[in-house]
This record gives structure tokens, C-alpha cells and sequence, in this order.
């Protein structure tokens, strides 16, 4: 069986108005932390109720590296990743 690339992440402060997240970019691996808050925003996909997820942009790649179920994102910094 071929392995599959997974993405590691970390969050903490989630109990908090602003919560963290340490995770790797989903394209190209870097490391990032990003700080995050408010409840999810709920949308609409095809008539029909439907989260809507923050997109964090990868300051390295600049691809979507990973989407939250929050309703901002406050900022994302390019860190060494943890698991390398």
C-alpha cells in the first residue's frame, strides 16, 4: 500500500477568545502558527445549511494550507516546523 502524506497540527488556547494552531502547510510542508477566533459562519452549499471555513493562506507557498472551522483568521506566521 502507498503511504499517504498526513498534516500534522496542535491546537491550544481553544477554551479562549483567541485560540492557536501550530500545523504544517498541506502543499509544501512548512511550518505555521496561526491565531484564530469567533464560531463557525454558517453558509448556505446547494440550498442547503453549510459551514464555512477560514482559509489560512501559507506565507511560503502561498497556496490554502489548511481551513479552520472559525470565523477569522488573526494572523499566520511562518515558524520551523515541530515535526521535522
Amino acid at each position: 500500500m502507498p503511504s499517504q502524506q498526513c498534516q500534522h497540527m496542535q491546537f491550544s488556547d481553544c477554551d479562549k477568545l483567541v485560540g492557536r494552531v501550530v500545523f504544517e502547510c498541506h502543499h509544501c510542508g512548512q511550518g505555521i502558527i496561526s491565531e484564530y477566533t469567533g464560531e463557525p459562519v454558517i453558509g448556505e452549499y446547494k440550498g442547503r445549511p453549510s459551514v464555512v471555513l477560514a482559509k489560512v493562506q501559507c506565507p511560503s507557498c502561498g497556496e490554502t494550507a489548511i481551513r479552520l472551522n472559525a470565523e477569522k483568521v488573526l494572523s499566520t506566521t511562518a515558524i520551523s516546523s515541530p515535526w521535522k
